[in-house]
C-alpha cells in the first residue's frame, strides 16, 4: 500500500485502543510504558501523515475512509480531514502524548494505573474521532464518549473535591448535549422533507434549505451545547471545579484540546450548516464573545487558587475564538483557528506549571507561591515564555490570534475594535499578576533553595508545547496554510447565504 493511501485515521484510532487492551494483559508496572508508546505512536503517525496532506486542497476531505453501519438511514462511519480538522488532529495527539509524559513521574497517579492510562488512550481515540468524523450522528457518539473517561480522571485521580467537580462535569455536558442530538435529529428528519430520505452525512446536510425562523431555532440549539462545551459566560461554571479538581494531566487534556471541541464545532456546524442564522445573529455572538473576555478576565484576576486562575484564562481566551469566529470575515476567522491551536499549546504549559509547583509546595494558593519560581532557572523560562505567548505579544502564539481579532472588528467600527482591545489588554493584566507573584514577590528561600529543576518526561512535556509556541508565533503562514483555502470556501457559502453582500 501506497503511504499516500494509508489509513492514518483509523489506525491513529487503532492504535490507542492497542494499548488499552495491553494494558489490561500486562502487569500494572507495565501500563505507564504502554501508554507512553502507544500515546507517542500515534503522535509519530500524526506527523508522519504532514508529508502526505496537500496544503494546495486543504478545503476538500483527505485520507477519507467510510464503512456505511446503517443503510436505511444512510449512518456510515466515514473519516477524514479537511485544514481545519487536521490541525485539531495534530493538536490532539500532541496533548495526548504530552498528558502521558508528564503522568510517567506525577507522584499523584500511583495507584489503579490500568484504569488511569486505558482512560486516557480511550479520550485520545474519542477526540480524534469527534475531529475528523464526517456524519453527525457519529460524531455525536464521539463527542459523548469523551466524557467518560474525563470523568474518572477526575473522579478518582482528583484532589479533596474530585466527586463533586466529576459530577458537575458530566451532568453539565451531557444534558446540554441533548439539545445537540435534538438538533442533529431535527436536520435529518428535515433532509427526509426535502429529499426523501434520512442522511445524517455532513455533505448531504449541507444541502438543506431553511427558512431563517427555522435555521435560527437550529442554530440554537446546536450553540446551547457548544456554547456550555467551549464554555462562554454564563455556562462556564462547571470548568473551573472540573479543572482545580482535575490531576495535571486531565487538565491539560482538558484545557487544551476537550474546550477546543466546542469552538471546533461552532465553525464547523453552526456556521457551516447554518450560515444564515450566523449572519442574523452575528452581533450579539460577536458582542457575547467580548463580553465572555472581560467577564473571565476579572474572574482570572481574582483567583487565588493558580489552578482556577489558568481555568478563569481559558474562559477567556475562548471568548477571543467566538468572536473571532463570528466577525465571519477572513480575519476573525483566521484569528479563532489561530487562538484555538494556540491556546491549545499555552493551557497545557501552564497547567503543568500548577502541577509542577503544586509537587513541589502542595498547595495551589497564589501567595504560597510566591517567588517559587527563582531558584529554577530552566522552569523559569518555560514558564516566562508560555506566559509572553498567553499575553500575546510579537512572536508569542497567542499574538495573531488577537491581533487578527482587532484586525476584523475593526472591518466593522472602531468602537468593536476597541472593545475587543480592552479584552487583550486585561488578559495582559492577569498574565502580569502571575508573573509579579512567581518572579518578583519574596519569599523566606529556606524553603525554596532545594526545589529541582523540571528534568525528564516533564521537561520533554513541556517542550513539547513551548517548541510549537515560536513556531506559531514566528512562521504563522506555517498554520495559515492549513486552512486558507477551508476559510475562502466558508466565506464564499456566507455571501451565497446572505446574497452577496460586502463579506470577503
Amino acid at each position: 500500500m501506497e503511504w499516500a493511501s494509508f489509513p492514518f485515521i483509523p489506525v491513529s484510532m487503532l492504535l490507542p485502543l492497542v494499548g488499552v487492551f495491553l494494558i489490561f494483559i500486562l502487569e500494572e508496572k507495565y501500563s505507564k510504558w504502554v501508554g507512553l508508546f502507544f500515546s507517542g505512536a500515534t503522535f509519530l503517525l500524526s506527523l508522519v501523515s504532514l508529508l502526505y496532506f496537500d496544503f494546495s486542497k486543504d478545503q476538500k476531505i483527505q485520507f477519507y475512509h467510510s464503512i456505511t453501519l446503517i443503510e436505511e438511514l444512510n449512518l456510515s462511519l466515514s473519516l477524514g480531514v479537511d485544514g481545519l480538522s487536521y490541525l485539531m488532529y495534530i493538536l490532539t495527539t500532541l496533548t495526548s502524548f504530552v498528558a502521558v509524559c508528564w503522568s510517567v513521574r506525577d507522584h499523584q497517579i500511583e495507584h489503579r494505573l490500568k484504569e488511569y492510562y486505558a482512560w486516557f488512550l480511550l479520550t485520545e481515540t474519542a477526540l480524534i474521532g469527534v475531529f475528523t468524523s464526517w456524519d453527525l450522528m457519529v460524531f455525536y457518539v464521539f463527542y459523548e464518549l469523551t466524557l467518560i473517561p474525563m470523568f474518572f480522571v477526575i473522579g478518582i485521580w482528583g484532589y479533596k473535591l474530585r466527586l463533586y467537580s466529576a459530577y458537575k462535569f458530566f451532568i453539565y455536558i451531557f444534558v446540554s448535549s441533548l439539545f445537540l442530538l435534538l438538533g442533529i435529529v431535527s436536520l435529518s428528519v428535515h433532509h427526509y422533507k426535502q429529499f426523501g430520505k434520512f442522511s445524517f452525512s455532513y455533505f448531504d446536510l449541507l444541502k438543506n434549505e431553511y427558512d431563517l425562523v427555522f435555521g435560527v431555532f437550529l442554530f440554537l440549539l446546536f450553540f446551547i451545547a457548544f456554547a456550555v462545551k467551549t464554555p462562554i459566560v454564563p455556562f462556564h461554571t462547571w470548568l473551573p471545579d472540573a479543572h482545580g479538581e482535575a490531576p495535571t494531566a486531565g487538565s491539560v487534556v482538558l484545557a487544551a484540546i476537550l474546550l477546543k471541541m466546542g469552538t471546533y464545532a461552532l465553525l464547523r456546524f453552526n456556521i457551516g450548516l447554518f450560515p444564515e442564522a450566523s449572519v442574523f445573529l452575528m452581533p450579539i455572538m460577536v458582542l457575547w464573545g467580548i463580553a465572555t473576555i472581560i467577564f473571565a478576565s476579572w474572574f482570572t484576576i481574582s483567583q487565588s487558587n493558580v489552578k482556577r486562575f489558568v481555568a478563569y484564562s481559558s474562559v477567556a481566551h475562548m471568548g477571543f475564538v467566538v468572536a473571532g469566529m463570528f466577525l465571519l470575515n477572513r480575519e476573525g476567522l483566521k484569528a479563532s483557528i489561530m487562538e484555538m491551536f494556540a491556546h491549545g499549546l499555552t493551557s497545557a504549559s501552564l497547567f503543568m506549571m500548577a502541577g509542577f509547583i503544586y509537587n513541589r509546595l502542595h498547595s495551589f494558593n497564589m501567595q504560597a507561591l510566591r517567588g517559587s519560581i527563582r531558584f529554577m532557572p530552566v522552569f523559569a523560562f518555560l514558564v516566562a515564555t508560555t506566559a509572553f505567548s498567553s499575553m500575546g505579544l510579537p512572536g508569542g502564539s497567542s499574538f495573531w490570534g488577537k491581533f487578527l481579532t482587532i484586525m476584523g472588528a475593526k472591518e466593522y467600527t472602531l468602537q468593536l475594535a476597541i472593545l475587543v482591545l480592552a479584552g487583550a489588554f486585561f488578559s495582559v493584566l492577569y498574565m502580569l499578576y502571575l508573573m509579579k507573584t512567581l518572579y518578583l514577590d519574596t519569599k523566606e528561600e529556606g524553603r525554596l533553595v532545594h526545589f529541582v529543576d523540571v528534568r525528564g518526561f516533564k521537561l520533554l512535556a513541556f517542550l513539547l508545547v513551548v517548541i510549537p509556541m515560536f513556531l506559531v508565533g514566528l512562521l504563522p503562514f506555517m498554520f495559515f496554510a492549513f486552512f486558507d483555502v477551508y476559510i475562502n470556501t466558508l466565506l464564499g457559502e456566507i455571501v451565497k447565504a446572505i446574497g452577496g453582500s460586502a463579506w470577503r
